[in-house]
């Protein structure tokens, strides 16, 4: 298992940053709003689509319990690194270091692992190419 980029207190009080919040709201509704647009042949679809219908309009709680898995992704723990190099020493001041962008990205990574879609095995997708 790789190293963590980030002491996990770091990560933690980055999870609960109440400044962040707003912001990953606004994107999980984004994101439903991209689900619904997608081809019903989308791997998962059925999976993907009841968590847009669910969280379209995200409750503070949702968006809070989905926070630690879109703050523990790969492209958040990138932002908060690169926050912390670019001088951010806090919670607060990494929040408002990572760009909407990368709150997006983070949030298309985690979409399925948080809908339930099992992931395709590489074997898997090669049958279902033929």
């Amino acid at each position: 298992m790789p190293a963590l980029p980030l002491p996990l207190n770091t990560i933690c009080g980055l999870a609960c940053e109440p400044s962040l919040l707003p912001r990953v709201r606004m994107a999980i509704a984004m994101i439903a709003q991209e689900v619904f647009a997608e081809s019903v042949d989308t791997p998962g679809y059925p999976a993907r689509w009841n968590l847009a219908k669910t969280v379209l309009s995200p409750s503070e709680a949702q968006a809070a319990q989905m926070m630690v898995g879109i703050v523990a992704s790969p492209p958040m723990l990138a932002a908060a690194v690169t926050a912390a190099a670019g001088g951010a020493t806090d919670s607060v001041g990494m929040a408002a270091a990572i760009t909407d962008d990368e709150i997006l990205a983070a949030i298309r990574l985690g979409w399925n692992a948080v809908a339930g879609v099992r992931p395709t095995a590489p074997d898997e997708s090669a049958k279902a190419e033929t």
